[in-house]
């Protein structure tokens, strides 16, 4: 093959893959392309490829996807319908939002268009993904999962029992809004990356997302300007941004919020930058947020953080009036800010009632449903033991009947046996899936089956000791 490449090495790469493609398909059975690019080089033959899976399906416009369709006998259709979709008129103008838009006159009419998962939904059997990995903390995807997909997501509750919260906000007080920017909020982003850059202790990953993309520009700016009057914060900044890891890109980005979806970082800076402007009053034009499926776009950016969030804006939520907007997505930031102050300030109960809020108040469907008397059963024996014990540990739609707690963290968290579980979901789910997730979120989980408690409660109690670690000599 080597030499036929020498020999060949003239070819445009799709007269070659068409001379040997025989060879070719025998040879290399997985291909990574863009559609693009498939309908370039790969020779317009029915049933060529055993299996091709789209990625990032919501993105992608129909005629896109199906030349590679043709050339498949069978296709995995893989996307979110709650993420961002394809826009026509963010071709060719990437990092351009509808402010920019605006400016240049350019009508933001008709911005969604459908996508190849959009047609393919309502045809084809669809299966949700519902464990959710990437956020430590469950406050940094809770909003989400009740305002998007109904408390449909498994998430696992924090282990530490009493955490500091994930989600910071920042207000400044002397925000405003000036050429579609805000300096005094660019300019506490600027230093609080300095903060995190300088203070973290596992060289945790960091991005900056704004909500238009003159706040991006200014940022970067300020950055610069920073990294000129210290080298020393140059040197660290430099680094950081070019950082990768095993072939991945894991560098400090600033990016607004119509191209970060595929990212993530441990720590993400928000920067809303909406603000009063020079006449008091409180601007309400969000840019992609006030188009529709703009709440789509707040999804994304809003679900990208590992273990922080900061929050820096310049009004409280109960400044903002949106009750009058179209449409959703305006409504959902201010939720969302609601929902921020709350877990910022530790008040957990209105975190836990807003997020109730946002999903009607509907019991999700892998929430825990275990017997009540029995539950209460097993929390009583716990304390008389002597141990610490919490109940119903989790704000969002899954929780956990009770955790031992041991120093500040979980270190056994405890599911009673019961008969609305058999009726919820199926025993592989509730015994396998379920557990094997905690267990890779950390935790260490035990079952007490009602047979079991009922024959012998002390050996159930003894287990439950054993197993968090607390056993008396």
């Amino acid at each position: 093959m080597r030499k036929v490449l020498e020999m060949k090495r003239r070819w445009s790469v799709n007269k070659f893959v068409g001379r040997f493609d025989f060879e070719l398909f025998k040879g290399i059975r997985i291909w990574l392309l863009t559609p693009d690019v498939v309908s370039e080089i790969i020779p317009l033959q029915t049933g060529l490829f055993d299996l091709v899976v789209f990625d990032e399906a919501s993105q992608m416009f129909v005629e896109k996807g199906i030349p590679s369709l043709l050339r498949a006998k069978k296709a995995v259709i893989a996307g979110d319908h709650r993420q961002l979709r394809p826009s026509r008129l963010g071709m060719g103008r990437i990092g351009m939002d509808e402010d920019d838009m605006a400016a240049e006159g350019i009508v933001t009419a008709d911005m969604e268009t459908e996508s190849l998962l959009d047609m393919a939904r309502p045809t084809y059997p669809g299966i949700m993904l519902r464990y959710h990995y990437r956020s430590r903390y469950e406050e940094l995807i809770a909003f989400s999962n009740h305002a998007f997909y109904g408390g449909g997501l498994m998430v696992a509750p924090d282990l530490e029992s009493d955490p500091d919260p994930p989600i910071k906000v920042h207000l400044i007080e002397n925000g405003i809004w000036k050429d579609r920017c805000n300096l005094p909020e660019a300019r506490r982003v600027v230093s609080l990356v300095e903060e995190i850059l300088h203070s973290r202790q596992n060289r945790e990953t960091v991005g900056v997302i704004t909500f238009n993309s003159a706040q991006m520009d200014l940022i970067e700016s300020l950055l610069e300007e920073r990294c000129a009057q210290d080298p020393g914060f140059a040197g660290i900044y430099a680094a950081e941004v070019s950082r990768t890891e095993r072939g991945e890109d894991l560098g400090l980005f600033v990016k607004n919020i119509e191209n970060v979806q595929g990212d993530e970082r441990d720590i993400i800076v928000f920067s809303i930058g909406y603000a009063r402007d020079d006449s008091g009053k409180l601007v309400r034009n969000f840019g992609w947020l006030n188009q529709r499926g703009g709440e789509n776009r707040l999804n994304v950016a809003i679900s990208r953080a590992k273990t922080a969030v900061h929050i820096v804006t310049s009004f409280r939520p109960s400044e903002l009036y949106v009750d009058d907007m179209k449409n959703e997505g305006p409504r959902l930031l201010k939720r969302y800010l609601q929902y921020c102050f709350a877990v910022s300030s530790g008040s957990r109960t209105e975190a836990g009632a807003i997020l109730r809020s946002l999903s009607g108040g509907a019991v999700p469907e892998n929430a825990r449903m275990s017997d009540d008397g029995f539950a209460d059963s097993v929390y009583e024996s716990l304390v008389r033991r002597g141990l610490e014990v919490d109940r119903s540990i989790g704000i969002g739609g899954y929780t956990l009947d009770m955790a031992v707690r041991s120093e500040g963290r979980y270190v056994l968290g405890i599911e009673c046996d019961g008969v609305q579980d058999l009726d919820r979901m199926s025993p592989r789910e509730r015994d396998y899936h379920r557990r094997r997730y905690l267990e890779a979120m950390g935790w260490k989980v035990y079952r007490v089956w009602l047979p079991a408690w009922h024959k012998n409660p002390d050996a159930e109690m003894d287990r439950i000791t054993d197993l968090a670690g607390l056993r008396k000599a």
